[in-house]
C-alpha cells in the first residue's frame, strides 16, 4: 500500500509526435521509493482547460502534484496550480522545468507553489520525496537547491523499464546527453552545467531495438550538439543503421564541425538535420557569444548537399546589433545555402540567460512576459521588427509548406533578384491572395504575378512547371497506398468503376516533365534555350520505395483523370472514344502498380 501519491503534470502545446511527458516519466523511474510512493503521469494540452486539468488531477485524490512548467505552458499551469489549492489547500503543489530554471524569482511570491526546482530534477525530486514520506527532517526551501548527477547510468530508462510505451505515442523526444560545451547569450543550455554529460552506447543500442519493435516514425533527439564528439556520433549513426533503419531522426548538430565523413554518413540515415546558424552577420554574432566564417560554413554546408542529406537552418532576428538590412542579408545567405526548409524566430530573452542580464547593456527593450520577445532595439525599431515577422511568416508559407528548395534559387535567378525581395513582394500578395490552406495555388498564382510584374513572361511556364512538378513529387512522397481491395478481379474490367489511388498524382506540363525529374537545380534561361516546348502528361507516385515519374500520351492521362468514381471504364472509353485494346495493357499497369482502386460502390 503507498503511503504517498504524487501526479506528475506535463502541458503540450499541442497532440503533436513530440508531445511526450519524457521528463516528468524519467523522474518516476529514477525515483527510488517504488513501495511508498505512487507516480502518476497527466498529460494535457493547451486548449484544454486549467479547470478542467485541475478536476482530472484532484480525481487522483494526490498528495503532491508536481507540474514540469515551460514558458508556452507557464500561465495555463499558474491557473491549474491556483485552482488545486483553492480546492485544497493541504496538496503539496510544486513545479520545475525550463521556465522554474529561468524565472525562478518571479514565482516565490506565488503562495500556490510550495516548493520550485532549478535545473535537472532527478535529485531534488527524491530530496522532496524523502521530507514528504518523513524520511528527512530538514525541510527544504521554498526554492530547492539546484544539484545534477554527474553519471547519466544512474537514470534508467524509462522505455526500457516501462513507464513509457514508445508504441503509444506518434514519436517520441528521446535523451542522448545533457550539457551543451557553447555558451550562446540567448541559450540556458549550458548555464550552471559544466561540460556534457552521455549515456552510453550500450543503452541507445537497447533502446533502439525496443523503438523498432514498437515500430516507432519517428524521434527527436534531445542533443544540443550531436556532432560534438565525430566519433560517437559516428558510432551511433551504426547502430541506428543496423537497429532501427526504418525510424527518421531529426538531429541538432554544428555546420563548423562537419566533414565528408559525417555528411555522407547522415545521408545514408532516413534523418533531418537541424543547424542553427542565426544570423549571417559575424559582428551580431560576437554579441551573443558565438562565431562565424561564412565561407567555412558554405563549405561544409555544401558536403550536406553533396550527399543530398536533408537539412534545415534556423535564423534569428532582432539580436544585438542586428537591424532590419542586417536581417535580410542573413536571409538571402541562409536560402543561398539551398536548405530544405528555413526557421525563422523573433529574438525572446529568456531570463537565466546571459543575454537577459545584459539587455539594459544593449539596451534591447522586451517583453517581460511570455513569451519575452524583443520589442526594440537601438538599430531595429518596432516596425521593422514587425515588417521582419511578416516576412518571415511569407518564407513560411512559400518555402517551408510549399516544398520549393528544389527550384526555389532558380526561379529568383532568372528574376535577376535576390531572396529577400521575393518575400517582400510575396508578403505583400499573400495579404490580398489568400487561397486558405492550399498553398500551392497562392504560389502559382504568385508566379504568374511576379514574372508578368519583371516582365520576364517568356520564363513564367518553367518556373510555374518545376512548382507543380514539386508539389506533386511532395505530395506523393507522402501518400500511401490504399487499404481497398485494389487488385484485378476476375470480373470484367470494363464494367468496373475505378478511382486514382490516393498515391498517384498527374499533372500537365509545359516540356517533358521527365526533365524536371532527372535534372538537379535548373537554369532557366539555359533550359528554354535547350529544350523544345511540347505539353507532357504525368503521372507522378510512390511506388512503395522510390517516387516514379512517367508522361504518357493524352488519351492515356485522360482516362485516368475522368476515374472519379462516375463512371465504369467502358463509360469513359466511350465517351473519350477509345478502343479498349489500346488502353489494356495500360490499365494492366495501374492496376499492378496499385495506381487505381475500384470504387467500393462499383458495379
Amino acid at each position: 500500500m503507498y503511503s504517498h501519491k504524487t501526479v506528475l503534470v506535463s502541458c503540450h502545446i499541442i497532440d503533436s509526435p513530440q508531445a511526450i511527458p519524457l521528463a516528468a516519466a524519467i523522474l518516476k523511474t529514477y525515483q527510488p521509493y517504488k513501495k511508498d510512493v505512487e507516480v502518476i503521469l497527466k498529460d494535457f494540452y493547451l486548449n484544454d482547460t486549467p479547470i478542467k486539468a485541475a478536476e482530472s488531477i484532484l480525481k487522483c485524490n494526490p498528495d503532491s502534484i508536481g507540474f514540469s512548467m515551460y514558458i508556452w505552458n507557464r500561465d495555463f499551469l499558474v491557473e491549474t496550480a491556483a485552482i488545486v489549492k483553492e480546492t485544497n489547500n493541504n496538496i503539496t503543489v510544486y513545479a520545475g522545468g525550463a521556465e522554474i530554471t529561468a524565472s525562478a524569482l518571479s514565482l516565490m511570491s506565488d503562495n500556490n507553489f510550495d516548493y520550485l526546482v532549478r535545473g535537472e530534477g532527478e535529485l531534488p525530486f527524491v530530496f522532496l520525496l524523502k521530507y514528504l514520506l518523513g524520511k528527512e527532517k530538514l525541510k527544504p526551501d521554498k526554492l530547492i537547491k539546484m544539484s545534477y548527477l554527474n553519471d547519466l547510468e544512474l537514470i534508467p530508462s524509462p522505455f526500457l523499464n516501462s513507464n513509457l510505451d514508445p508504441g503509444a505515442w506518434e514519436g517520441l523526444l528521446w535523451e542522448l546527453s545533457r550539457g551543451c560545451p557553447y555558451n550562446c547569450s540567448f541559450c540556458s543550455e549550458s548555464r550552471g552545467v559544466k561540460g556534457v554529460r552521455y549515456y552510453t552506447e550500450e543503452r541507445i543500442k537497447q533502446e533502439l531495438i525496443l523503438f523498432e519493435e514498437k515500430k516507432v516514425d519517428q524521434i527527436f533527439v534531445l542533443d544540443p550538439t550531436f556532432n560534438i564528439n565525430k566519433d560517437r556520433a559516428l558510432s551511433i549513426i551504426k547502430l541506428i543503421k543496423e537497429n532501427a533503419p526504418g525510424i527518421h531522426f531529426t538531429f541538432e548538430i554544428r555546420a563548423e564541425l562537419l566533414d565528408e565523413e559525417l555528411a555522407e554518413a547522415f545521408s545514408e540515415l532516413h534523418c533531418s538535420l537541424q543547424i542553427g546558424l542565426q544570423s549571417s552577420q559575424v559582428d551580431v554574432l560576437k554579441n551573443v557569444n558565438r562565431t562565424l566564417n561564412p565561407n567555412q560554413f558554405s563549405e561544409k554546408i555544401g558536403l550536406l548537399n553533396k550527399y543530398g542529406a536533408v537539412f534545415g537552418l534556423d535564423l534569428i532576428y532582432g539580436l544585438p546589433g542586428d537591424t532590419i538590412t542586417g536581417f535580410m542579408d542573413s536571409l538571402d545567405y541562409a536560402l543561398s545555402q539551398i536548405p530544405n526548409h528555413l526557421d525563422i524566430f523573433r529574438l525572446s530573452i529568456f531570463p537565466g540567460t546571459v543575454l537577459f542580464d545584459r539587455a539594459e547593456h544593449f539596451n534591447l527593450k522586451f517583453k517581460k512576459e511570455v513569451p519575452y520577445s524583443v520589442i526594440s532595439s537601438p538599430g531595429y525599431s518596432e516596425i521593422e521588427l514587425a515588417e521582419s515577422g511578416k516576412i518571415a511568416d511569407a518564407v513560411d508559407i512559400f518555402y517551408n509548406k510549399g516544398k520549393s528548395a528544389p527550384w526555389f534559387l532558380s526561379v529568383v535567378d532568372v528574376l535577376g533578384i535576390v531572396p529577400s525581395e521575393f518575400f517582400i513582394k510575396f508578403s505583400s500578395f499573400k495579404i490580398n491572395n489568400s487561397d486558405g490552406k492550399n498553398t500551392f495555388n497562392l504560389q502559382y498564382k504568385f508566379l504568374d504575378h511576379i514574372f508578368k510584374e519583371a516582365n520576364k513572361i517568356d520564363y513564367l511556364s518553367v518556373a510555374q512547371d518545376l512548382c507543380r512538378f514539386h508539389y506533386l513529387y511532395s505530395e506523393a512522397l507522402y501518400s500511401v497506398v490504399d487499404l481497398d481491395n485494389n487488385k484485378k478481379e476476375e470480373t470484367d474490367l470494363v464494367n468496373r468503376i475505378f478511382v486514382q489511388s490516393s498515391v498517384l498524382k498527374t499533372g500537365i506540363f509545359s516540356f517533358d516533365v521527365s526533365f524536371y525529374a532527372e535534372q538537379g537545380m535548373i537554369d532557366i534561361k539555359s533550359f528554354i534555350k535547350s529544350n523544345y516546348r511540347e505539353e507532357s502528361y504525368a503521372l507522378i507516385f510512390n511506388n512503395g520505395y522510390e517516387i516514379e515519374t512517367i508522361s504518357v500520351e493524352r488519351y492515356l492521362y485522360e482516362v485516368v483523370e475522368n476515374m472519379t468514381g462516375e463512371y465504369t471504364l467502358s463509360e469513359i472509353l466511350q465517351k473519350l472514344n477509345i478502343n479498349r485494346v489500346d488502353v489494356e495493357e495500360f490499365i494492366d499497369f495501374l492496376l499492378e502498380m496499385e495506381l487505381i482502386v475500384p470504387e467500393k460502390s462499383g458495379t
